[in-house]
């Protein structure tokens, strides 16, 4: 028994006959069945355009970040620590004539670890027969015993270092800075961090665009096909607003040719969006 035959039925007829199918299935059940294909048969998705939309802001980078590394070798490491205390002291205080407030300032990565030193004594190429030759002596003691004598004695080699990073406003303030720093003789500088404080702003704003975009896109494919655009169906953000530093070397400038001034350029903060509109006649 098919759908249509199934509803022709008068009331009368409706039994438990009827309502039993050829593999024997309960009645509710094959009720249930018609009930609900009509409904699946003639769902359709409704017809639309869908586009993407892309925005971009161009923004220069407002927060400068700087790290660098103090690290001093010895045998004793309370007199490491007072010669990295003291570098590091200095160059604290060379970022407090620039008024750079103590909450930008960051010191408190110190690092020891211990060296590992190569023998002071290397023999390479010599074979040595105890059987037909006595042992190599240098000033009375043979080789063997110096090197243990030494290992016995001597401290090992330990490595104290320290990280400071500072935080700028203004690229002004981090050229004067460098300028200092480098005659403290610090171990490392790292390239500059650039960000941009204000980011989420700026990513809300190329949102917008990305949206007028994808609109303006949508209208110029619709009036192509003979159509013009309906309701909104579809709004979807495609992009996110992670973000990762963007790190940047100084770089000469011809302006001052007895100096340098860092160039720090600009970044592009881009949004992506998806979406669909109906079409009308």
């Amino acid at each position: 028994m098919n759908l249509l035959s199934f509803i022709g039925l008068p009331m009368n007829d409706l039994s438990i006959n009827h309502l039993q199918t050829r593999t024997g299935l309960p009645s509710y059940f094959t009720l249930l069945m018609c009930l609900l294909l009509p409904s699946q048969a003639f769902a359709v998705e409704e017809v639309g355009i869908e586009v993407t939309g892309q925005g971009s802001v161009v923004v220069i980078p407002d927060q400068f970040s700087l790290t660098l590394t103090i690290t001093e070798r010895g045998r004793v490491p309370s007199k490491l620590k007072a010669l990295v205390d003291k570098k590091s002291n200095s160059v604290v205080n060379a970022a407090k004539t620039l008024a750079i407030k103590e909450s930008n300032i960051s010191s408190a990565r110190v690092n020891l670890r211990i060296v590992a030193e190569r023998p002071s004594i290397q023999v390479q190429g010599v074979e040595l027969h105890k059987a037909r030759q006595g042992s190599v002596y240098i000033d009375g003691q043979s080789i063997n015993q110096q090197a243990n004598s030494v290992n016995t004695h001597k401290q090992p080699l330990f490595e104290l270092s320290r990280q400071i990073t500072v935080n700028f406003d203004h690229v002004a303030d981090y050229d004067s800075f460098l300028a200092q720093v480098i005659k403290i003789n610090v171990s490392h500088i790292s390239s500059l961090s650039m960000n941009i404080t204000k980011r989420d702003e700026y990513y809300q704003q190329a949102l917008l665009d990305a949206i007028s975009h994808a609109q303006q896109k949508a209208q110029r494919m619709a009036k192509q096909a003979g159509r013009s655009l309906g309701k909104l169906l579809i709004l979807k953000e495609v992009s996110s607003n992670h973000y990762q530093p963007m790190y940047a070397e100084a770089m000469m400038s011809d302006a001052s040719p007895r100096g340098h001034t860092s160039l720090i350029g600009s970044q592009t903060i881009t949004a992506r969006v998806l979406v669909k509109f109906s079409l009308k006649d």
